[in-house]
């Protein structure tokens, strides 16, 4: 039995079909496609420079914002928020209370990440550094130095490692500890370097326990990628001319 409603319904859908805004839709997502966790690429330092952030109690932490690009055709790209120490405790190391293990200070994390960068995009600048050492008298002065050898060296190609931090059940990319103490380290003892970044990828490898890590987030359900964060603040300092030490 034919039901003329049936026909008025289909009248009214027909109609409301508007395609004529396919010509201005993406039906792509062309955004930035994020490097993954657990991996080794070939990139490119695309950004550095000094940025806060606003934590969620409302206050601002220094970072030192860096944005890695991948190269050819892994096109993806890593940003990293590397936070300024600025507390007492982040000068402070750390001991494992059941193993006794000690742990470099946030502070020598933050200079040694800074100086391996360093060492590899732009080692002459970075001999420059040391050799100046002494006429640094505060944090400003150190990363102003940093930010002034890396900034324009987009052209310098290099391995990154990156492996992951769990939040909330997902695993995000980041960068390793860029040093480490053994465990019988004293006051005196300094870290000793751990390769994140290098020329040569052979120079750049995973840990046993990092390889776990690594099969255990293969082996899960994948997620989204996001930036690093951490929460450690910012740190002033002062005012001195630096502008007559070359870093190239």
């Amino acid at each position: 039995m034919y039901d003329s409603n049936y026909e008025n319904v289909l009248i009214i859908i027909m109609n409301n079909f508007n395609f004529g805004g396919l010509a201005e839709t993406s039906f792509t997502n062309n955004g930035p496609q994020y490097l993954r966790p657990y991996d080794i690429y070939e990139v490119n330092l695309t950004k550095i420079e000094k940025s806060s952030l606003k934590g969620k109690d409302g206050t601002e932490y220094g970072v030192i914002a860096l944005e890695f690009k991948g190269c050819g055709d892994n096109n993806g790209v890593y940003t990293h928020n590397l936070f300024i120490p600025h507390k007492d405790s982040d000068f402070e190391r750390r001991i494992n209370e059941t193993s006794g293990t000690p742990y470099p200070s946030a502070f020598e994390q933050f200079q040694y990440t800074l100086m391996q960068l360093m060492q590899v995009i732009n080692p002459k600048g970075a001999d420059k550094i040391k050799e100046n050492a002494s006429k640094l008298k505060s944090m400003d002065q150190f990363i102003d130095l940093i930010i002034k050898g890396l900034t324009g060296k987009t052209d310098v190609k290099f391995f990154l490692k990156l492996v992951g931090r769990n939040q909330g059940g997902t695993t995000y990319a980041t960068i390793p500890n860029a040093c480490v103490l053994g465990k019988k380290a004293t006051a005196e003892t300094k870290p000793s370097a751990l390769n994140f970044v290098a020329l040569d990828k052979s120079l750049l490898a995973f840990s046993n326990y990092e390889l776990t890590q690594m099969k255990n987030y293969k082996n899960a359900t994948p997620t989204n990628m996001d930036k690093e964060a951490d929460e450690t603040p910012d740190t002033a300092g002062d005012d001195v001319d630096l502008d007559d030490i070359s870093l190239d």
